[in-house]
């Protein structure tokens, strides 16, 4: 994004956007991305809180926010306790050349509640629950033949208030579908641009191959390191993609590189055993995945439905 677009999608606290049905209050922004900026905005009308997208109109690029718009319309309602925020509202103002959606509010990102924690990290018990419905909203979203492509601690959030136990994933700016209209995978291209966080990206990424189902679950099994390996990821600290590449490929060969001696290492190597021997093609067995996550909790001393860090803190 240019300085001018991003100079064009600033609003100061108390604007006011309506759409056909609401006027919103701008309160405070949340954060920015490819895709333009979000804000916290207040329903004029009944005051009640909201998230709010805004993207800029761009001639020559596909909306990415009708991207998010059709992902969050037909996965929403997949389970019981969904792990996708609702849309509240939504509209565009041709004059002033943008689009905005007004979703549910989500409390912290995964990232910041983790910044918050004694080293920067959650206790395994939390880490192992949490990453588990990390791993329920991808499978929820691959059922319908999208990938993320940016999976990380901080496109994770925990529920607001009442839901503060619930963790919703966020933000599909660079979700892609690999199927096509006729239900069947789409070939894989020869060569593909990298997307992502090079702290999260597979091997396939970094190698600039097709991304497929697997290619996710890589990604999501780096963000449960992170949230619980003491000092965190081994190349955090690396900005450059070819040497992450080089170091995450050594970290197979030698696990006290991944697992820095957690008590649940042995549950964590059957993981990535699993998940490098997928293909592009394959489709992912999450019940497996599940089933050592909950063993590795139990190992690690705790239960996947106890309360988590977060709230723990909150009672005290």
């Amino acid at each position: 994004m240019s300085d001018e677009e991003e100079e064009e999608l600033v609003f100061k606290p108390n604007t006011e956007i309506s759409s056909s049905k609401h006027t919103y209050i701008i309160e405070r922004l949340l954060g920015e991305g490819g895709f333009g900026a979000v804000y916290k905005v207040k329903n004029k009308e009944n005051s009640k809180y909201y998230a709010m997208k805004i993207e800029k109109k761009q001639e020559k690029r596909q909306s990415k926010l009708k991207m998010e718009i059709l992902i969050l319309k037909l996965v929403s309602n997949e389970r019981n306790n969904s792990h996708f925020t609702s849309i509240a509202d939504r509209g565009k103002k041709d004059k002033e050349g943008y689009f905005f959606l007004v979703m549910d509010l989500a409390g912290p990102s995964l990232a910041d509640l983790k910044k918050k924690r004694d080293g920067k990290i959650f206790s395994a018990p939390t880490g192992l629950s949490v990453s588990q419905q990390c791993l329920e909203a991808c499978e929820d979203l691959h059922k319908y033949g999208f990938i993320h492509r940016d999976l990380k601690p901080a496109n994770y959030a925990c529920g607001d208030g009442a839901k503060k136990h619930t963790i919703y994933i966020l933000d599909f700016g660079i979700s892609r579908k690999i199927i096509n209209d006729r239900n069947e995978l789409k070939t894989p291209r020869v060569s593909v641009r990298f997307k992502g966080t090079v702290k999260f990206a597979s091997l396939g990424c970094h190698k600039g191959l097709e991304l497929g189902w697997k290619d996710d679950c890589e990604s999501w099994f780096y963000l449960l390191l992170d949230l619980i390996i003491p000092g965190g990821l081994p190349w955090s600290k690396v900005s450059d993609k070819d040497i992450v590449m080089r170091i995450k490929e050594e970290a197979r060969n030698k696990r006290d590189i991944f697992f820095n001696q957690i008590k649940c290492t042995p549950e964590l190597s059957k993981i990535v055993d699993y998940i490098d021997k997928l293909k592009y093609q394959d489709h992912v067995d999450y019940s497996y995945i599940y089933k050592i996550l909950e063993e590795a909790c139990v190992n690690s001393g705790g239960k996947m439905d106890a309360p988590y860090d977060w709230e723990n803190e909150k009672e005290k």
